[in-house]
């Protein structure tokens, strides 16, 4: 279950395993923490610091976003695991190299892979631009060809840059003109779908990061995204490999909603965001899409649905493996590294 607080003069108290949303005198019923798998929070709510304490407890992540744009959104979560053996293992191989290419090209591949999944509804759904498919499609072959050859992080990440590039262009050919979508941009996003993305990719990091801290990774130590003050490198790194499903729900919902301009609202400091009046609509259909996340298999194809911790559950133990591997293969000399695929 979500919990989304988007009111103002909300107060939120904790009691007995449950937590009360208070607006005015008006107090509702109580919501066990045992069975919330997210709460997200719009502006300012009053809210007991023991309510986050047992959100954190109960290993429940919690989005911070802003009304406005600013403050930049902030996640909570429990704190990093017991493991320690598997985050020294981390750390060693983040120093070396070559290891670390190797998980850089990990995380690209099932990247490259998922693709089809968005592709999938892209072309289920709009008219798409056949010239541009067969660009992206030649594109996404070659990328895949290059990474075998990719010597560094950085010529990885400059090939995943690319493929994206083509990717983005291919959804300015296809999606409707109304959506003014000319290509991906942030901060603040200035068009509807890029306004989507950027939120749905803020909820996605946010069920990742608390997925890795529960397998006891470390989430500050990427691989593919390099350590930064104040960026949890790995979570966005395992964000890749699930990134194209973000774009999936997207896709669908601009198809199955009836928007209008009234949906959206536009100022120059914060870019186009959801209305009020719309974020309902958001979220219980990103509540429906998370519980049934689609899944793709290792030559892209794409099949039967699933809650995504549990496909987040399935991708960290793949990952934690392939790391055994390269340390064995790097660290201790044995050759039992498994195929990156």
């Amino acid at each position: 279950m979500i919990c989304v607080i988007d009111r103002k003069g909300t107060t939120i108290e904790y009691q007995a395993g449950c937590i009360y949303i208070k607006q005015g005198r008006t107090k509702r019923r109580p919501l066990p923490i045992n069975q919330l798998e997210q709460v997200i929070v719009y502006g300012n709510p009053l809210v007991e610091t023991s309510v986050w304490r047992n959100l954190a407890e109960a290993s429940v992540p919690v989005i911070m976003l802003s009304s406005r744009g600013k403050p930049q959104t902030a996640l909570l979560g429990s704190s990093l695991a017991v493991r320690l053996p598997l985050r020294r293992m981390q750390h060693r191989l983040a120093n070396i190299p070559e290891a670390a290419t190797s998980m850089a090209r990990w995380f690209i591949r099932r990247k490259f892979k998922s693709y089809s999944l968005a592709l999938a509804t892209l072309s289920d759904r709009f008219s798409i631009d056949i010239e541009a498919l067969e660009s992206f499609s030649r594109n996404r072959v070659q990328a895949e060809n290059q990474l075998d050859y990719a010597e560094n992080v950085a010529e990885v990440m400059g090939i995943e840059g690319r493929l994206a590039h083509v990717w983005f262009n291919l959804l300015t050919q296809t999606l409707p003109v109304k959506y003014n979508f000319t290509g991906r941009n942030r901060r603040p996003p200035r068009d509807p779908v890029n306004s989507l993305l950027s939120l749905g990719y803020t909820m996605l990091v946010s069920e990742v990061r608390q997925a890795i801290l529960i397998e006891g990774f470390d989430p500050s130590l990427g691989f593919l995204h390099q350590d930064y003050p104040g960026r949890e490198a790995l979570a966005l790194d395992f964000m890749e490999i699930l990134r194209t499903g973000v774009d999936d729900f997207v896709f669908r919902w601009l198809d199955e909603t009836d928007l209008n301009p009234s949906s959206f609202f536009y100022r120059k400091k914060d870019g186009c965001r959801l209305s009020k009046g719309t974020r309902p609509l958001f979220f219980q259909a990103w509540a429906q899409h998370r519980e049934n996340w689609p899944r793709f298999d290792s030559l892209g194809e794409t099949g039967q649905k699933a809650p995504i911790r549990e496909l987040l559950l399935g991708q960290t133990a793949k990952t934690r493996q392939y790391m055994i591997g390269l340390e064995d293969k790097y660290v201790f000399g044995k050759n039992s590294i498994q195929d990156e695929i």
